[in-house]
């Protein structure tokens, strides 16, 4: 994939300050209140990427319930799209999935990915693009030199709409693939590709995700 002329584009991307929503009370007002007290402190303010990651790294020191980080990573995820609430509280409400939550995020901390993957898989309805939303907070907090990356349905249609002719693009569906071997390849991709052009890998997802081309 040649990204070489959107060099600077990317670059100049600031994911973990300018990738950021609201937590809007009033879109996410039917999450479990059992649950409402974790991140009572972001109500209506807008959280960043940065902001979830911080959470992360309070959660493995020990200051935060792992409640607080996941929620965060879902409001941030679905923003105001009306059915996050929904889709949430089916994640967090049954103790199954919280014992796969915190699993997955016991399995970043001992540095492996691919546990933390097929716990959070074993989650009903939580599919490859959230899968990877909570990876990618939680090696970032974890400090992985490669870090996970997200992937989603933007993402991988932007992959192949710049390596293929406009006019296959136009003739064929495209969803990310749900294999770990698959992802571990991604993150290997984006990472290479990064460094060629001498950019984050945050960066260059951010620039695939937001269509910049």
């Amino acid at each position: 994939m040649d990204i070489s002329k959107y060099q600077e584009i990317i670059q100049n991307l600031q994911p973990l300050v300018n990738s950021k929503f609201k937590y809007n009370t009033s879109k996410w007002g039917k999450l479990n209140p059992q649950f409402t007290s974790f991140i009572v402190n972001y109500e209506n303010l807008e959280i960043s990427r940065q902001d979830i990651i911080d959470s992360f790294r309070l959660f493995y020191s020990g200051k935060l319930n792992w409640e607080t980080p996941f929620l965060l990573t879902m409001i941030w995820g679905f923003a105001d799209t009306g059915y996050g609430t929904f889709r949430t509280n089916n994640y967090i409400s049954e103790e199954i999935n919280q014992m796969h939550i915190k699993k997955s995020f016991d399995a970043v901390y001992n540095n492996d990915l691919e546990l933390a993957y097929k716990s959070l898989k074993l989650i009903k309805g939580l599919n490859i693009s959230y899968i990877s939303k909570v990876l990618y907070f939680a090696t970032k907090a974890c400090d992985y030199k490669e870090y996970a990356l997200i992937y989603d349905i933007r993402v991988a249609k932007s992959l192949i709409k710049l390596t293929t002719l406009p006019e296959i693009f136009e003739i064929v569906e495209i969803t990310p693939s749900s294999k770990f071997s698959h992802y571990k390849m991604y993150n290997s991709l984006m990472h290479r590709y990064s460094k060629e052009i001498n950019s984050d890998a945050e960066s260059l997802e951010m620039f695939l995700f937001n269509q910049l081309f």
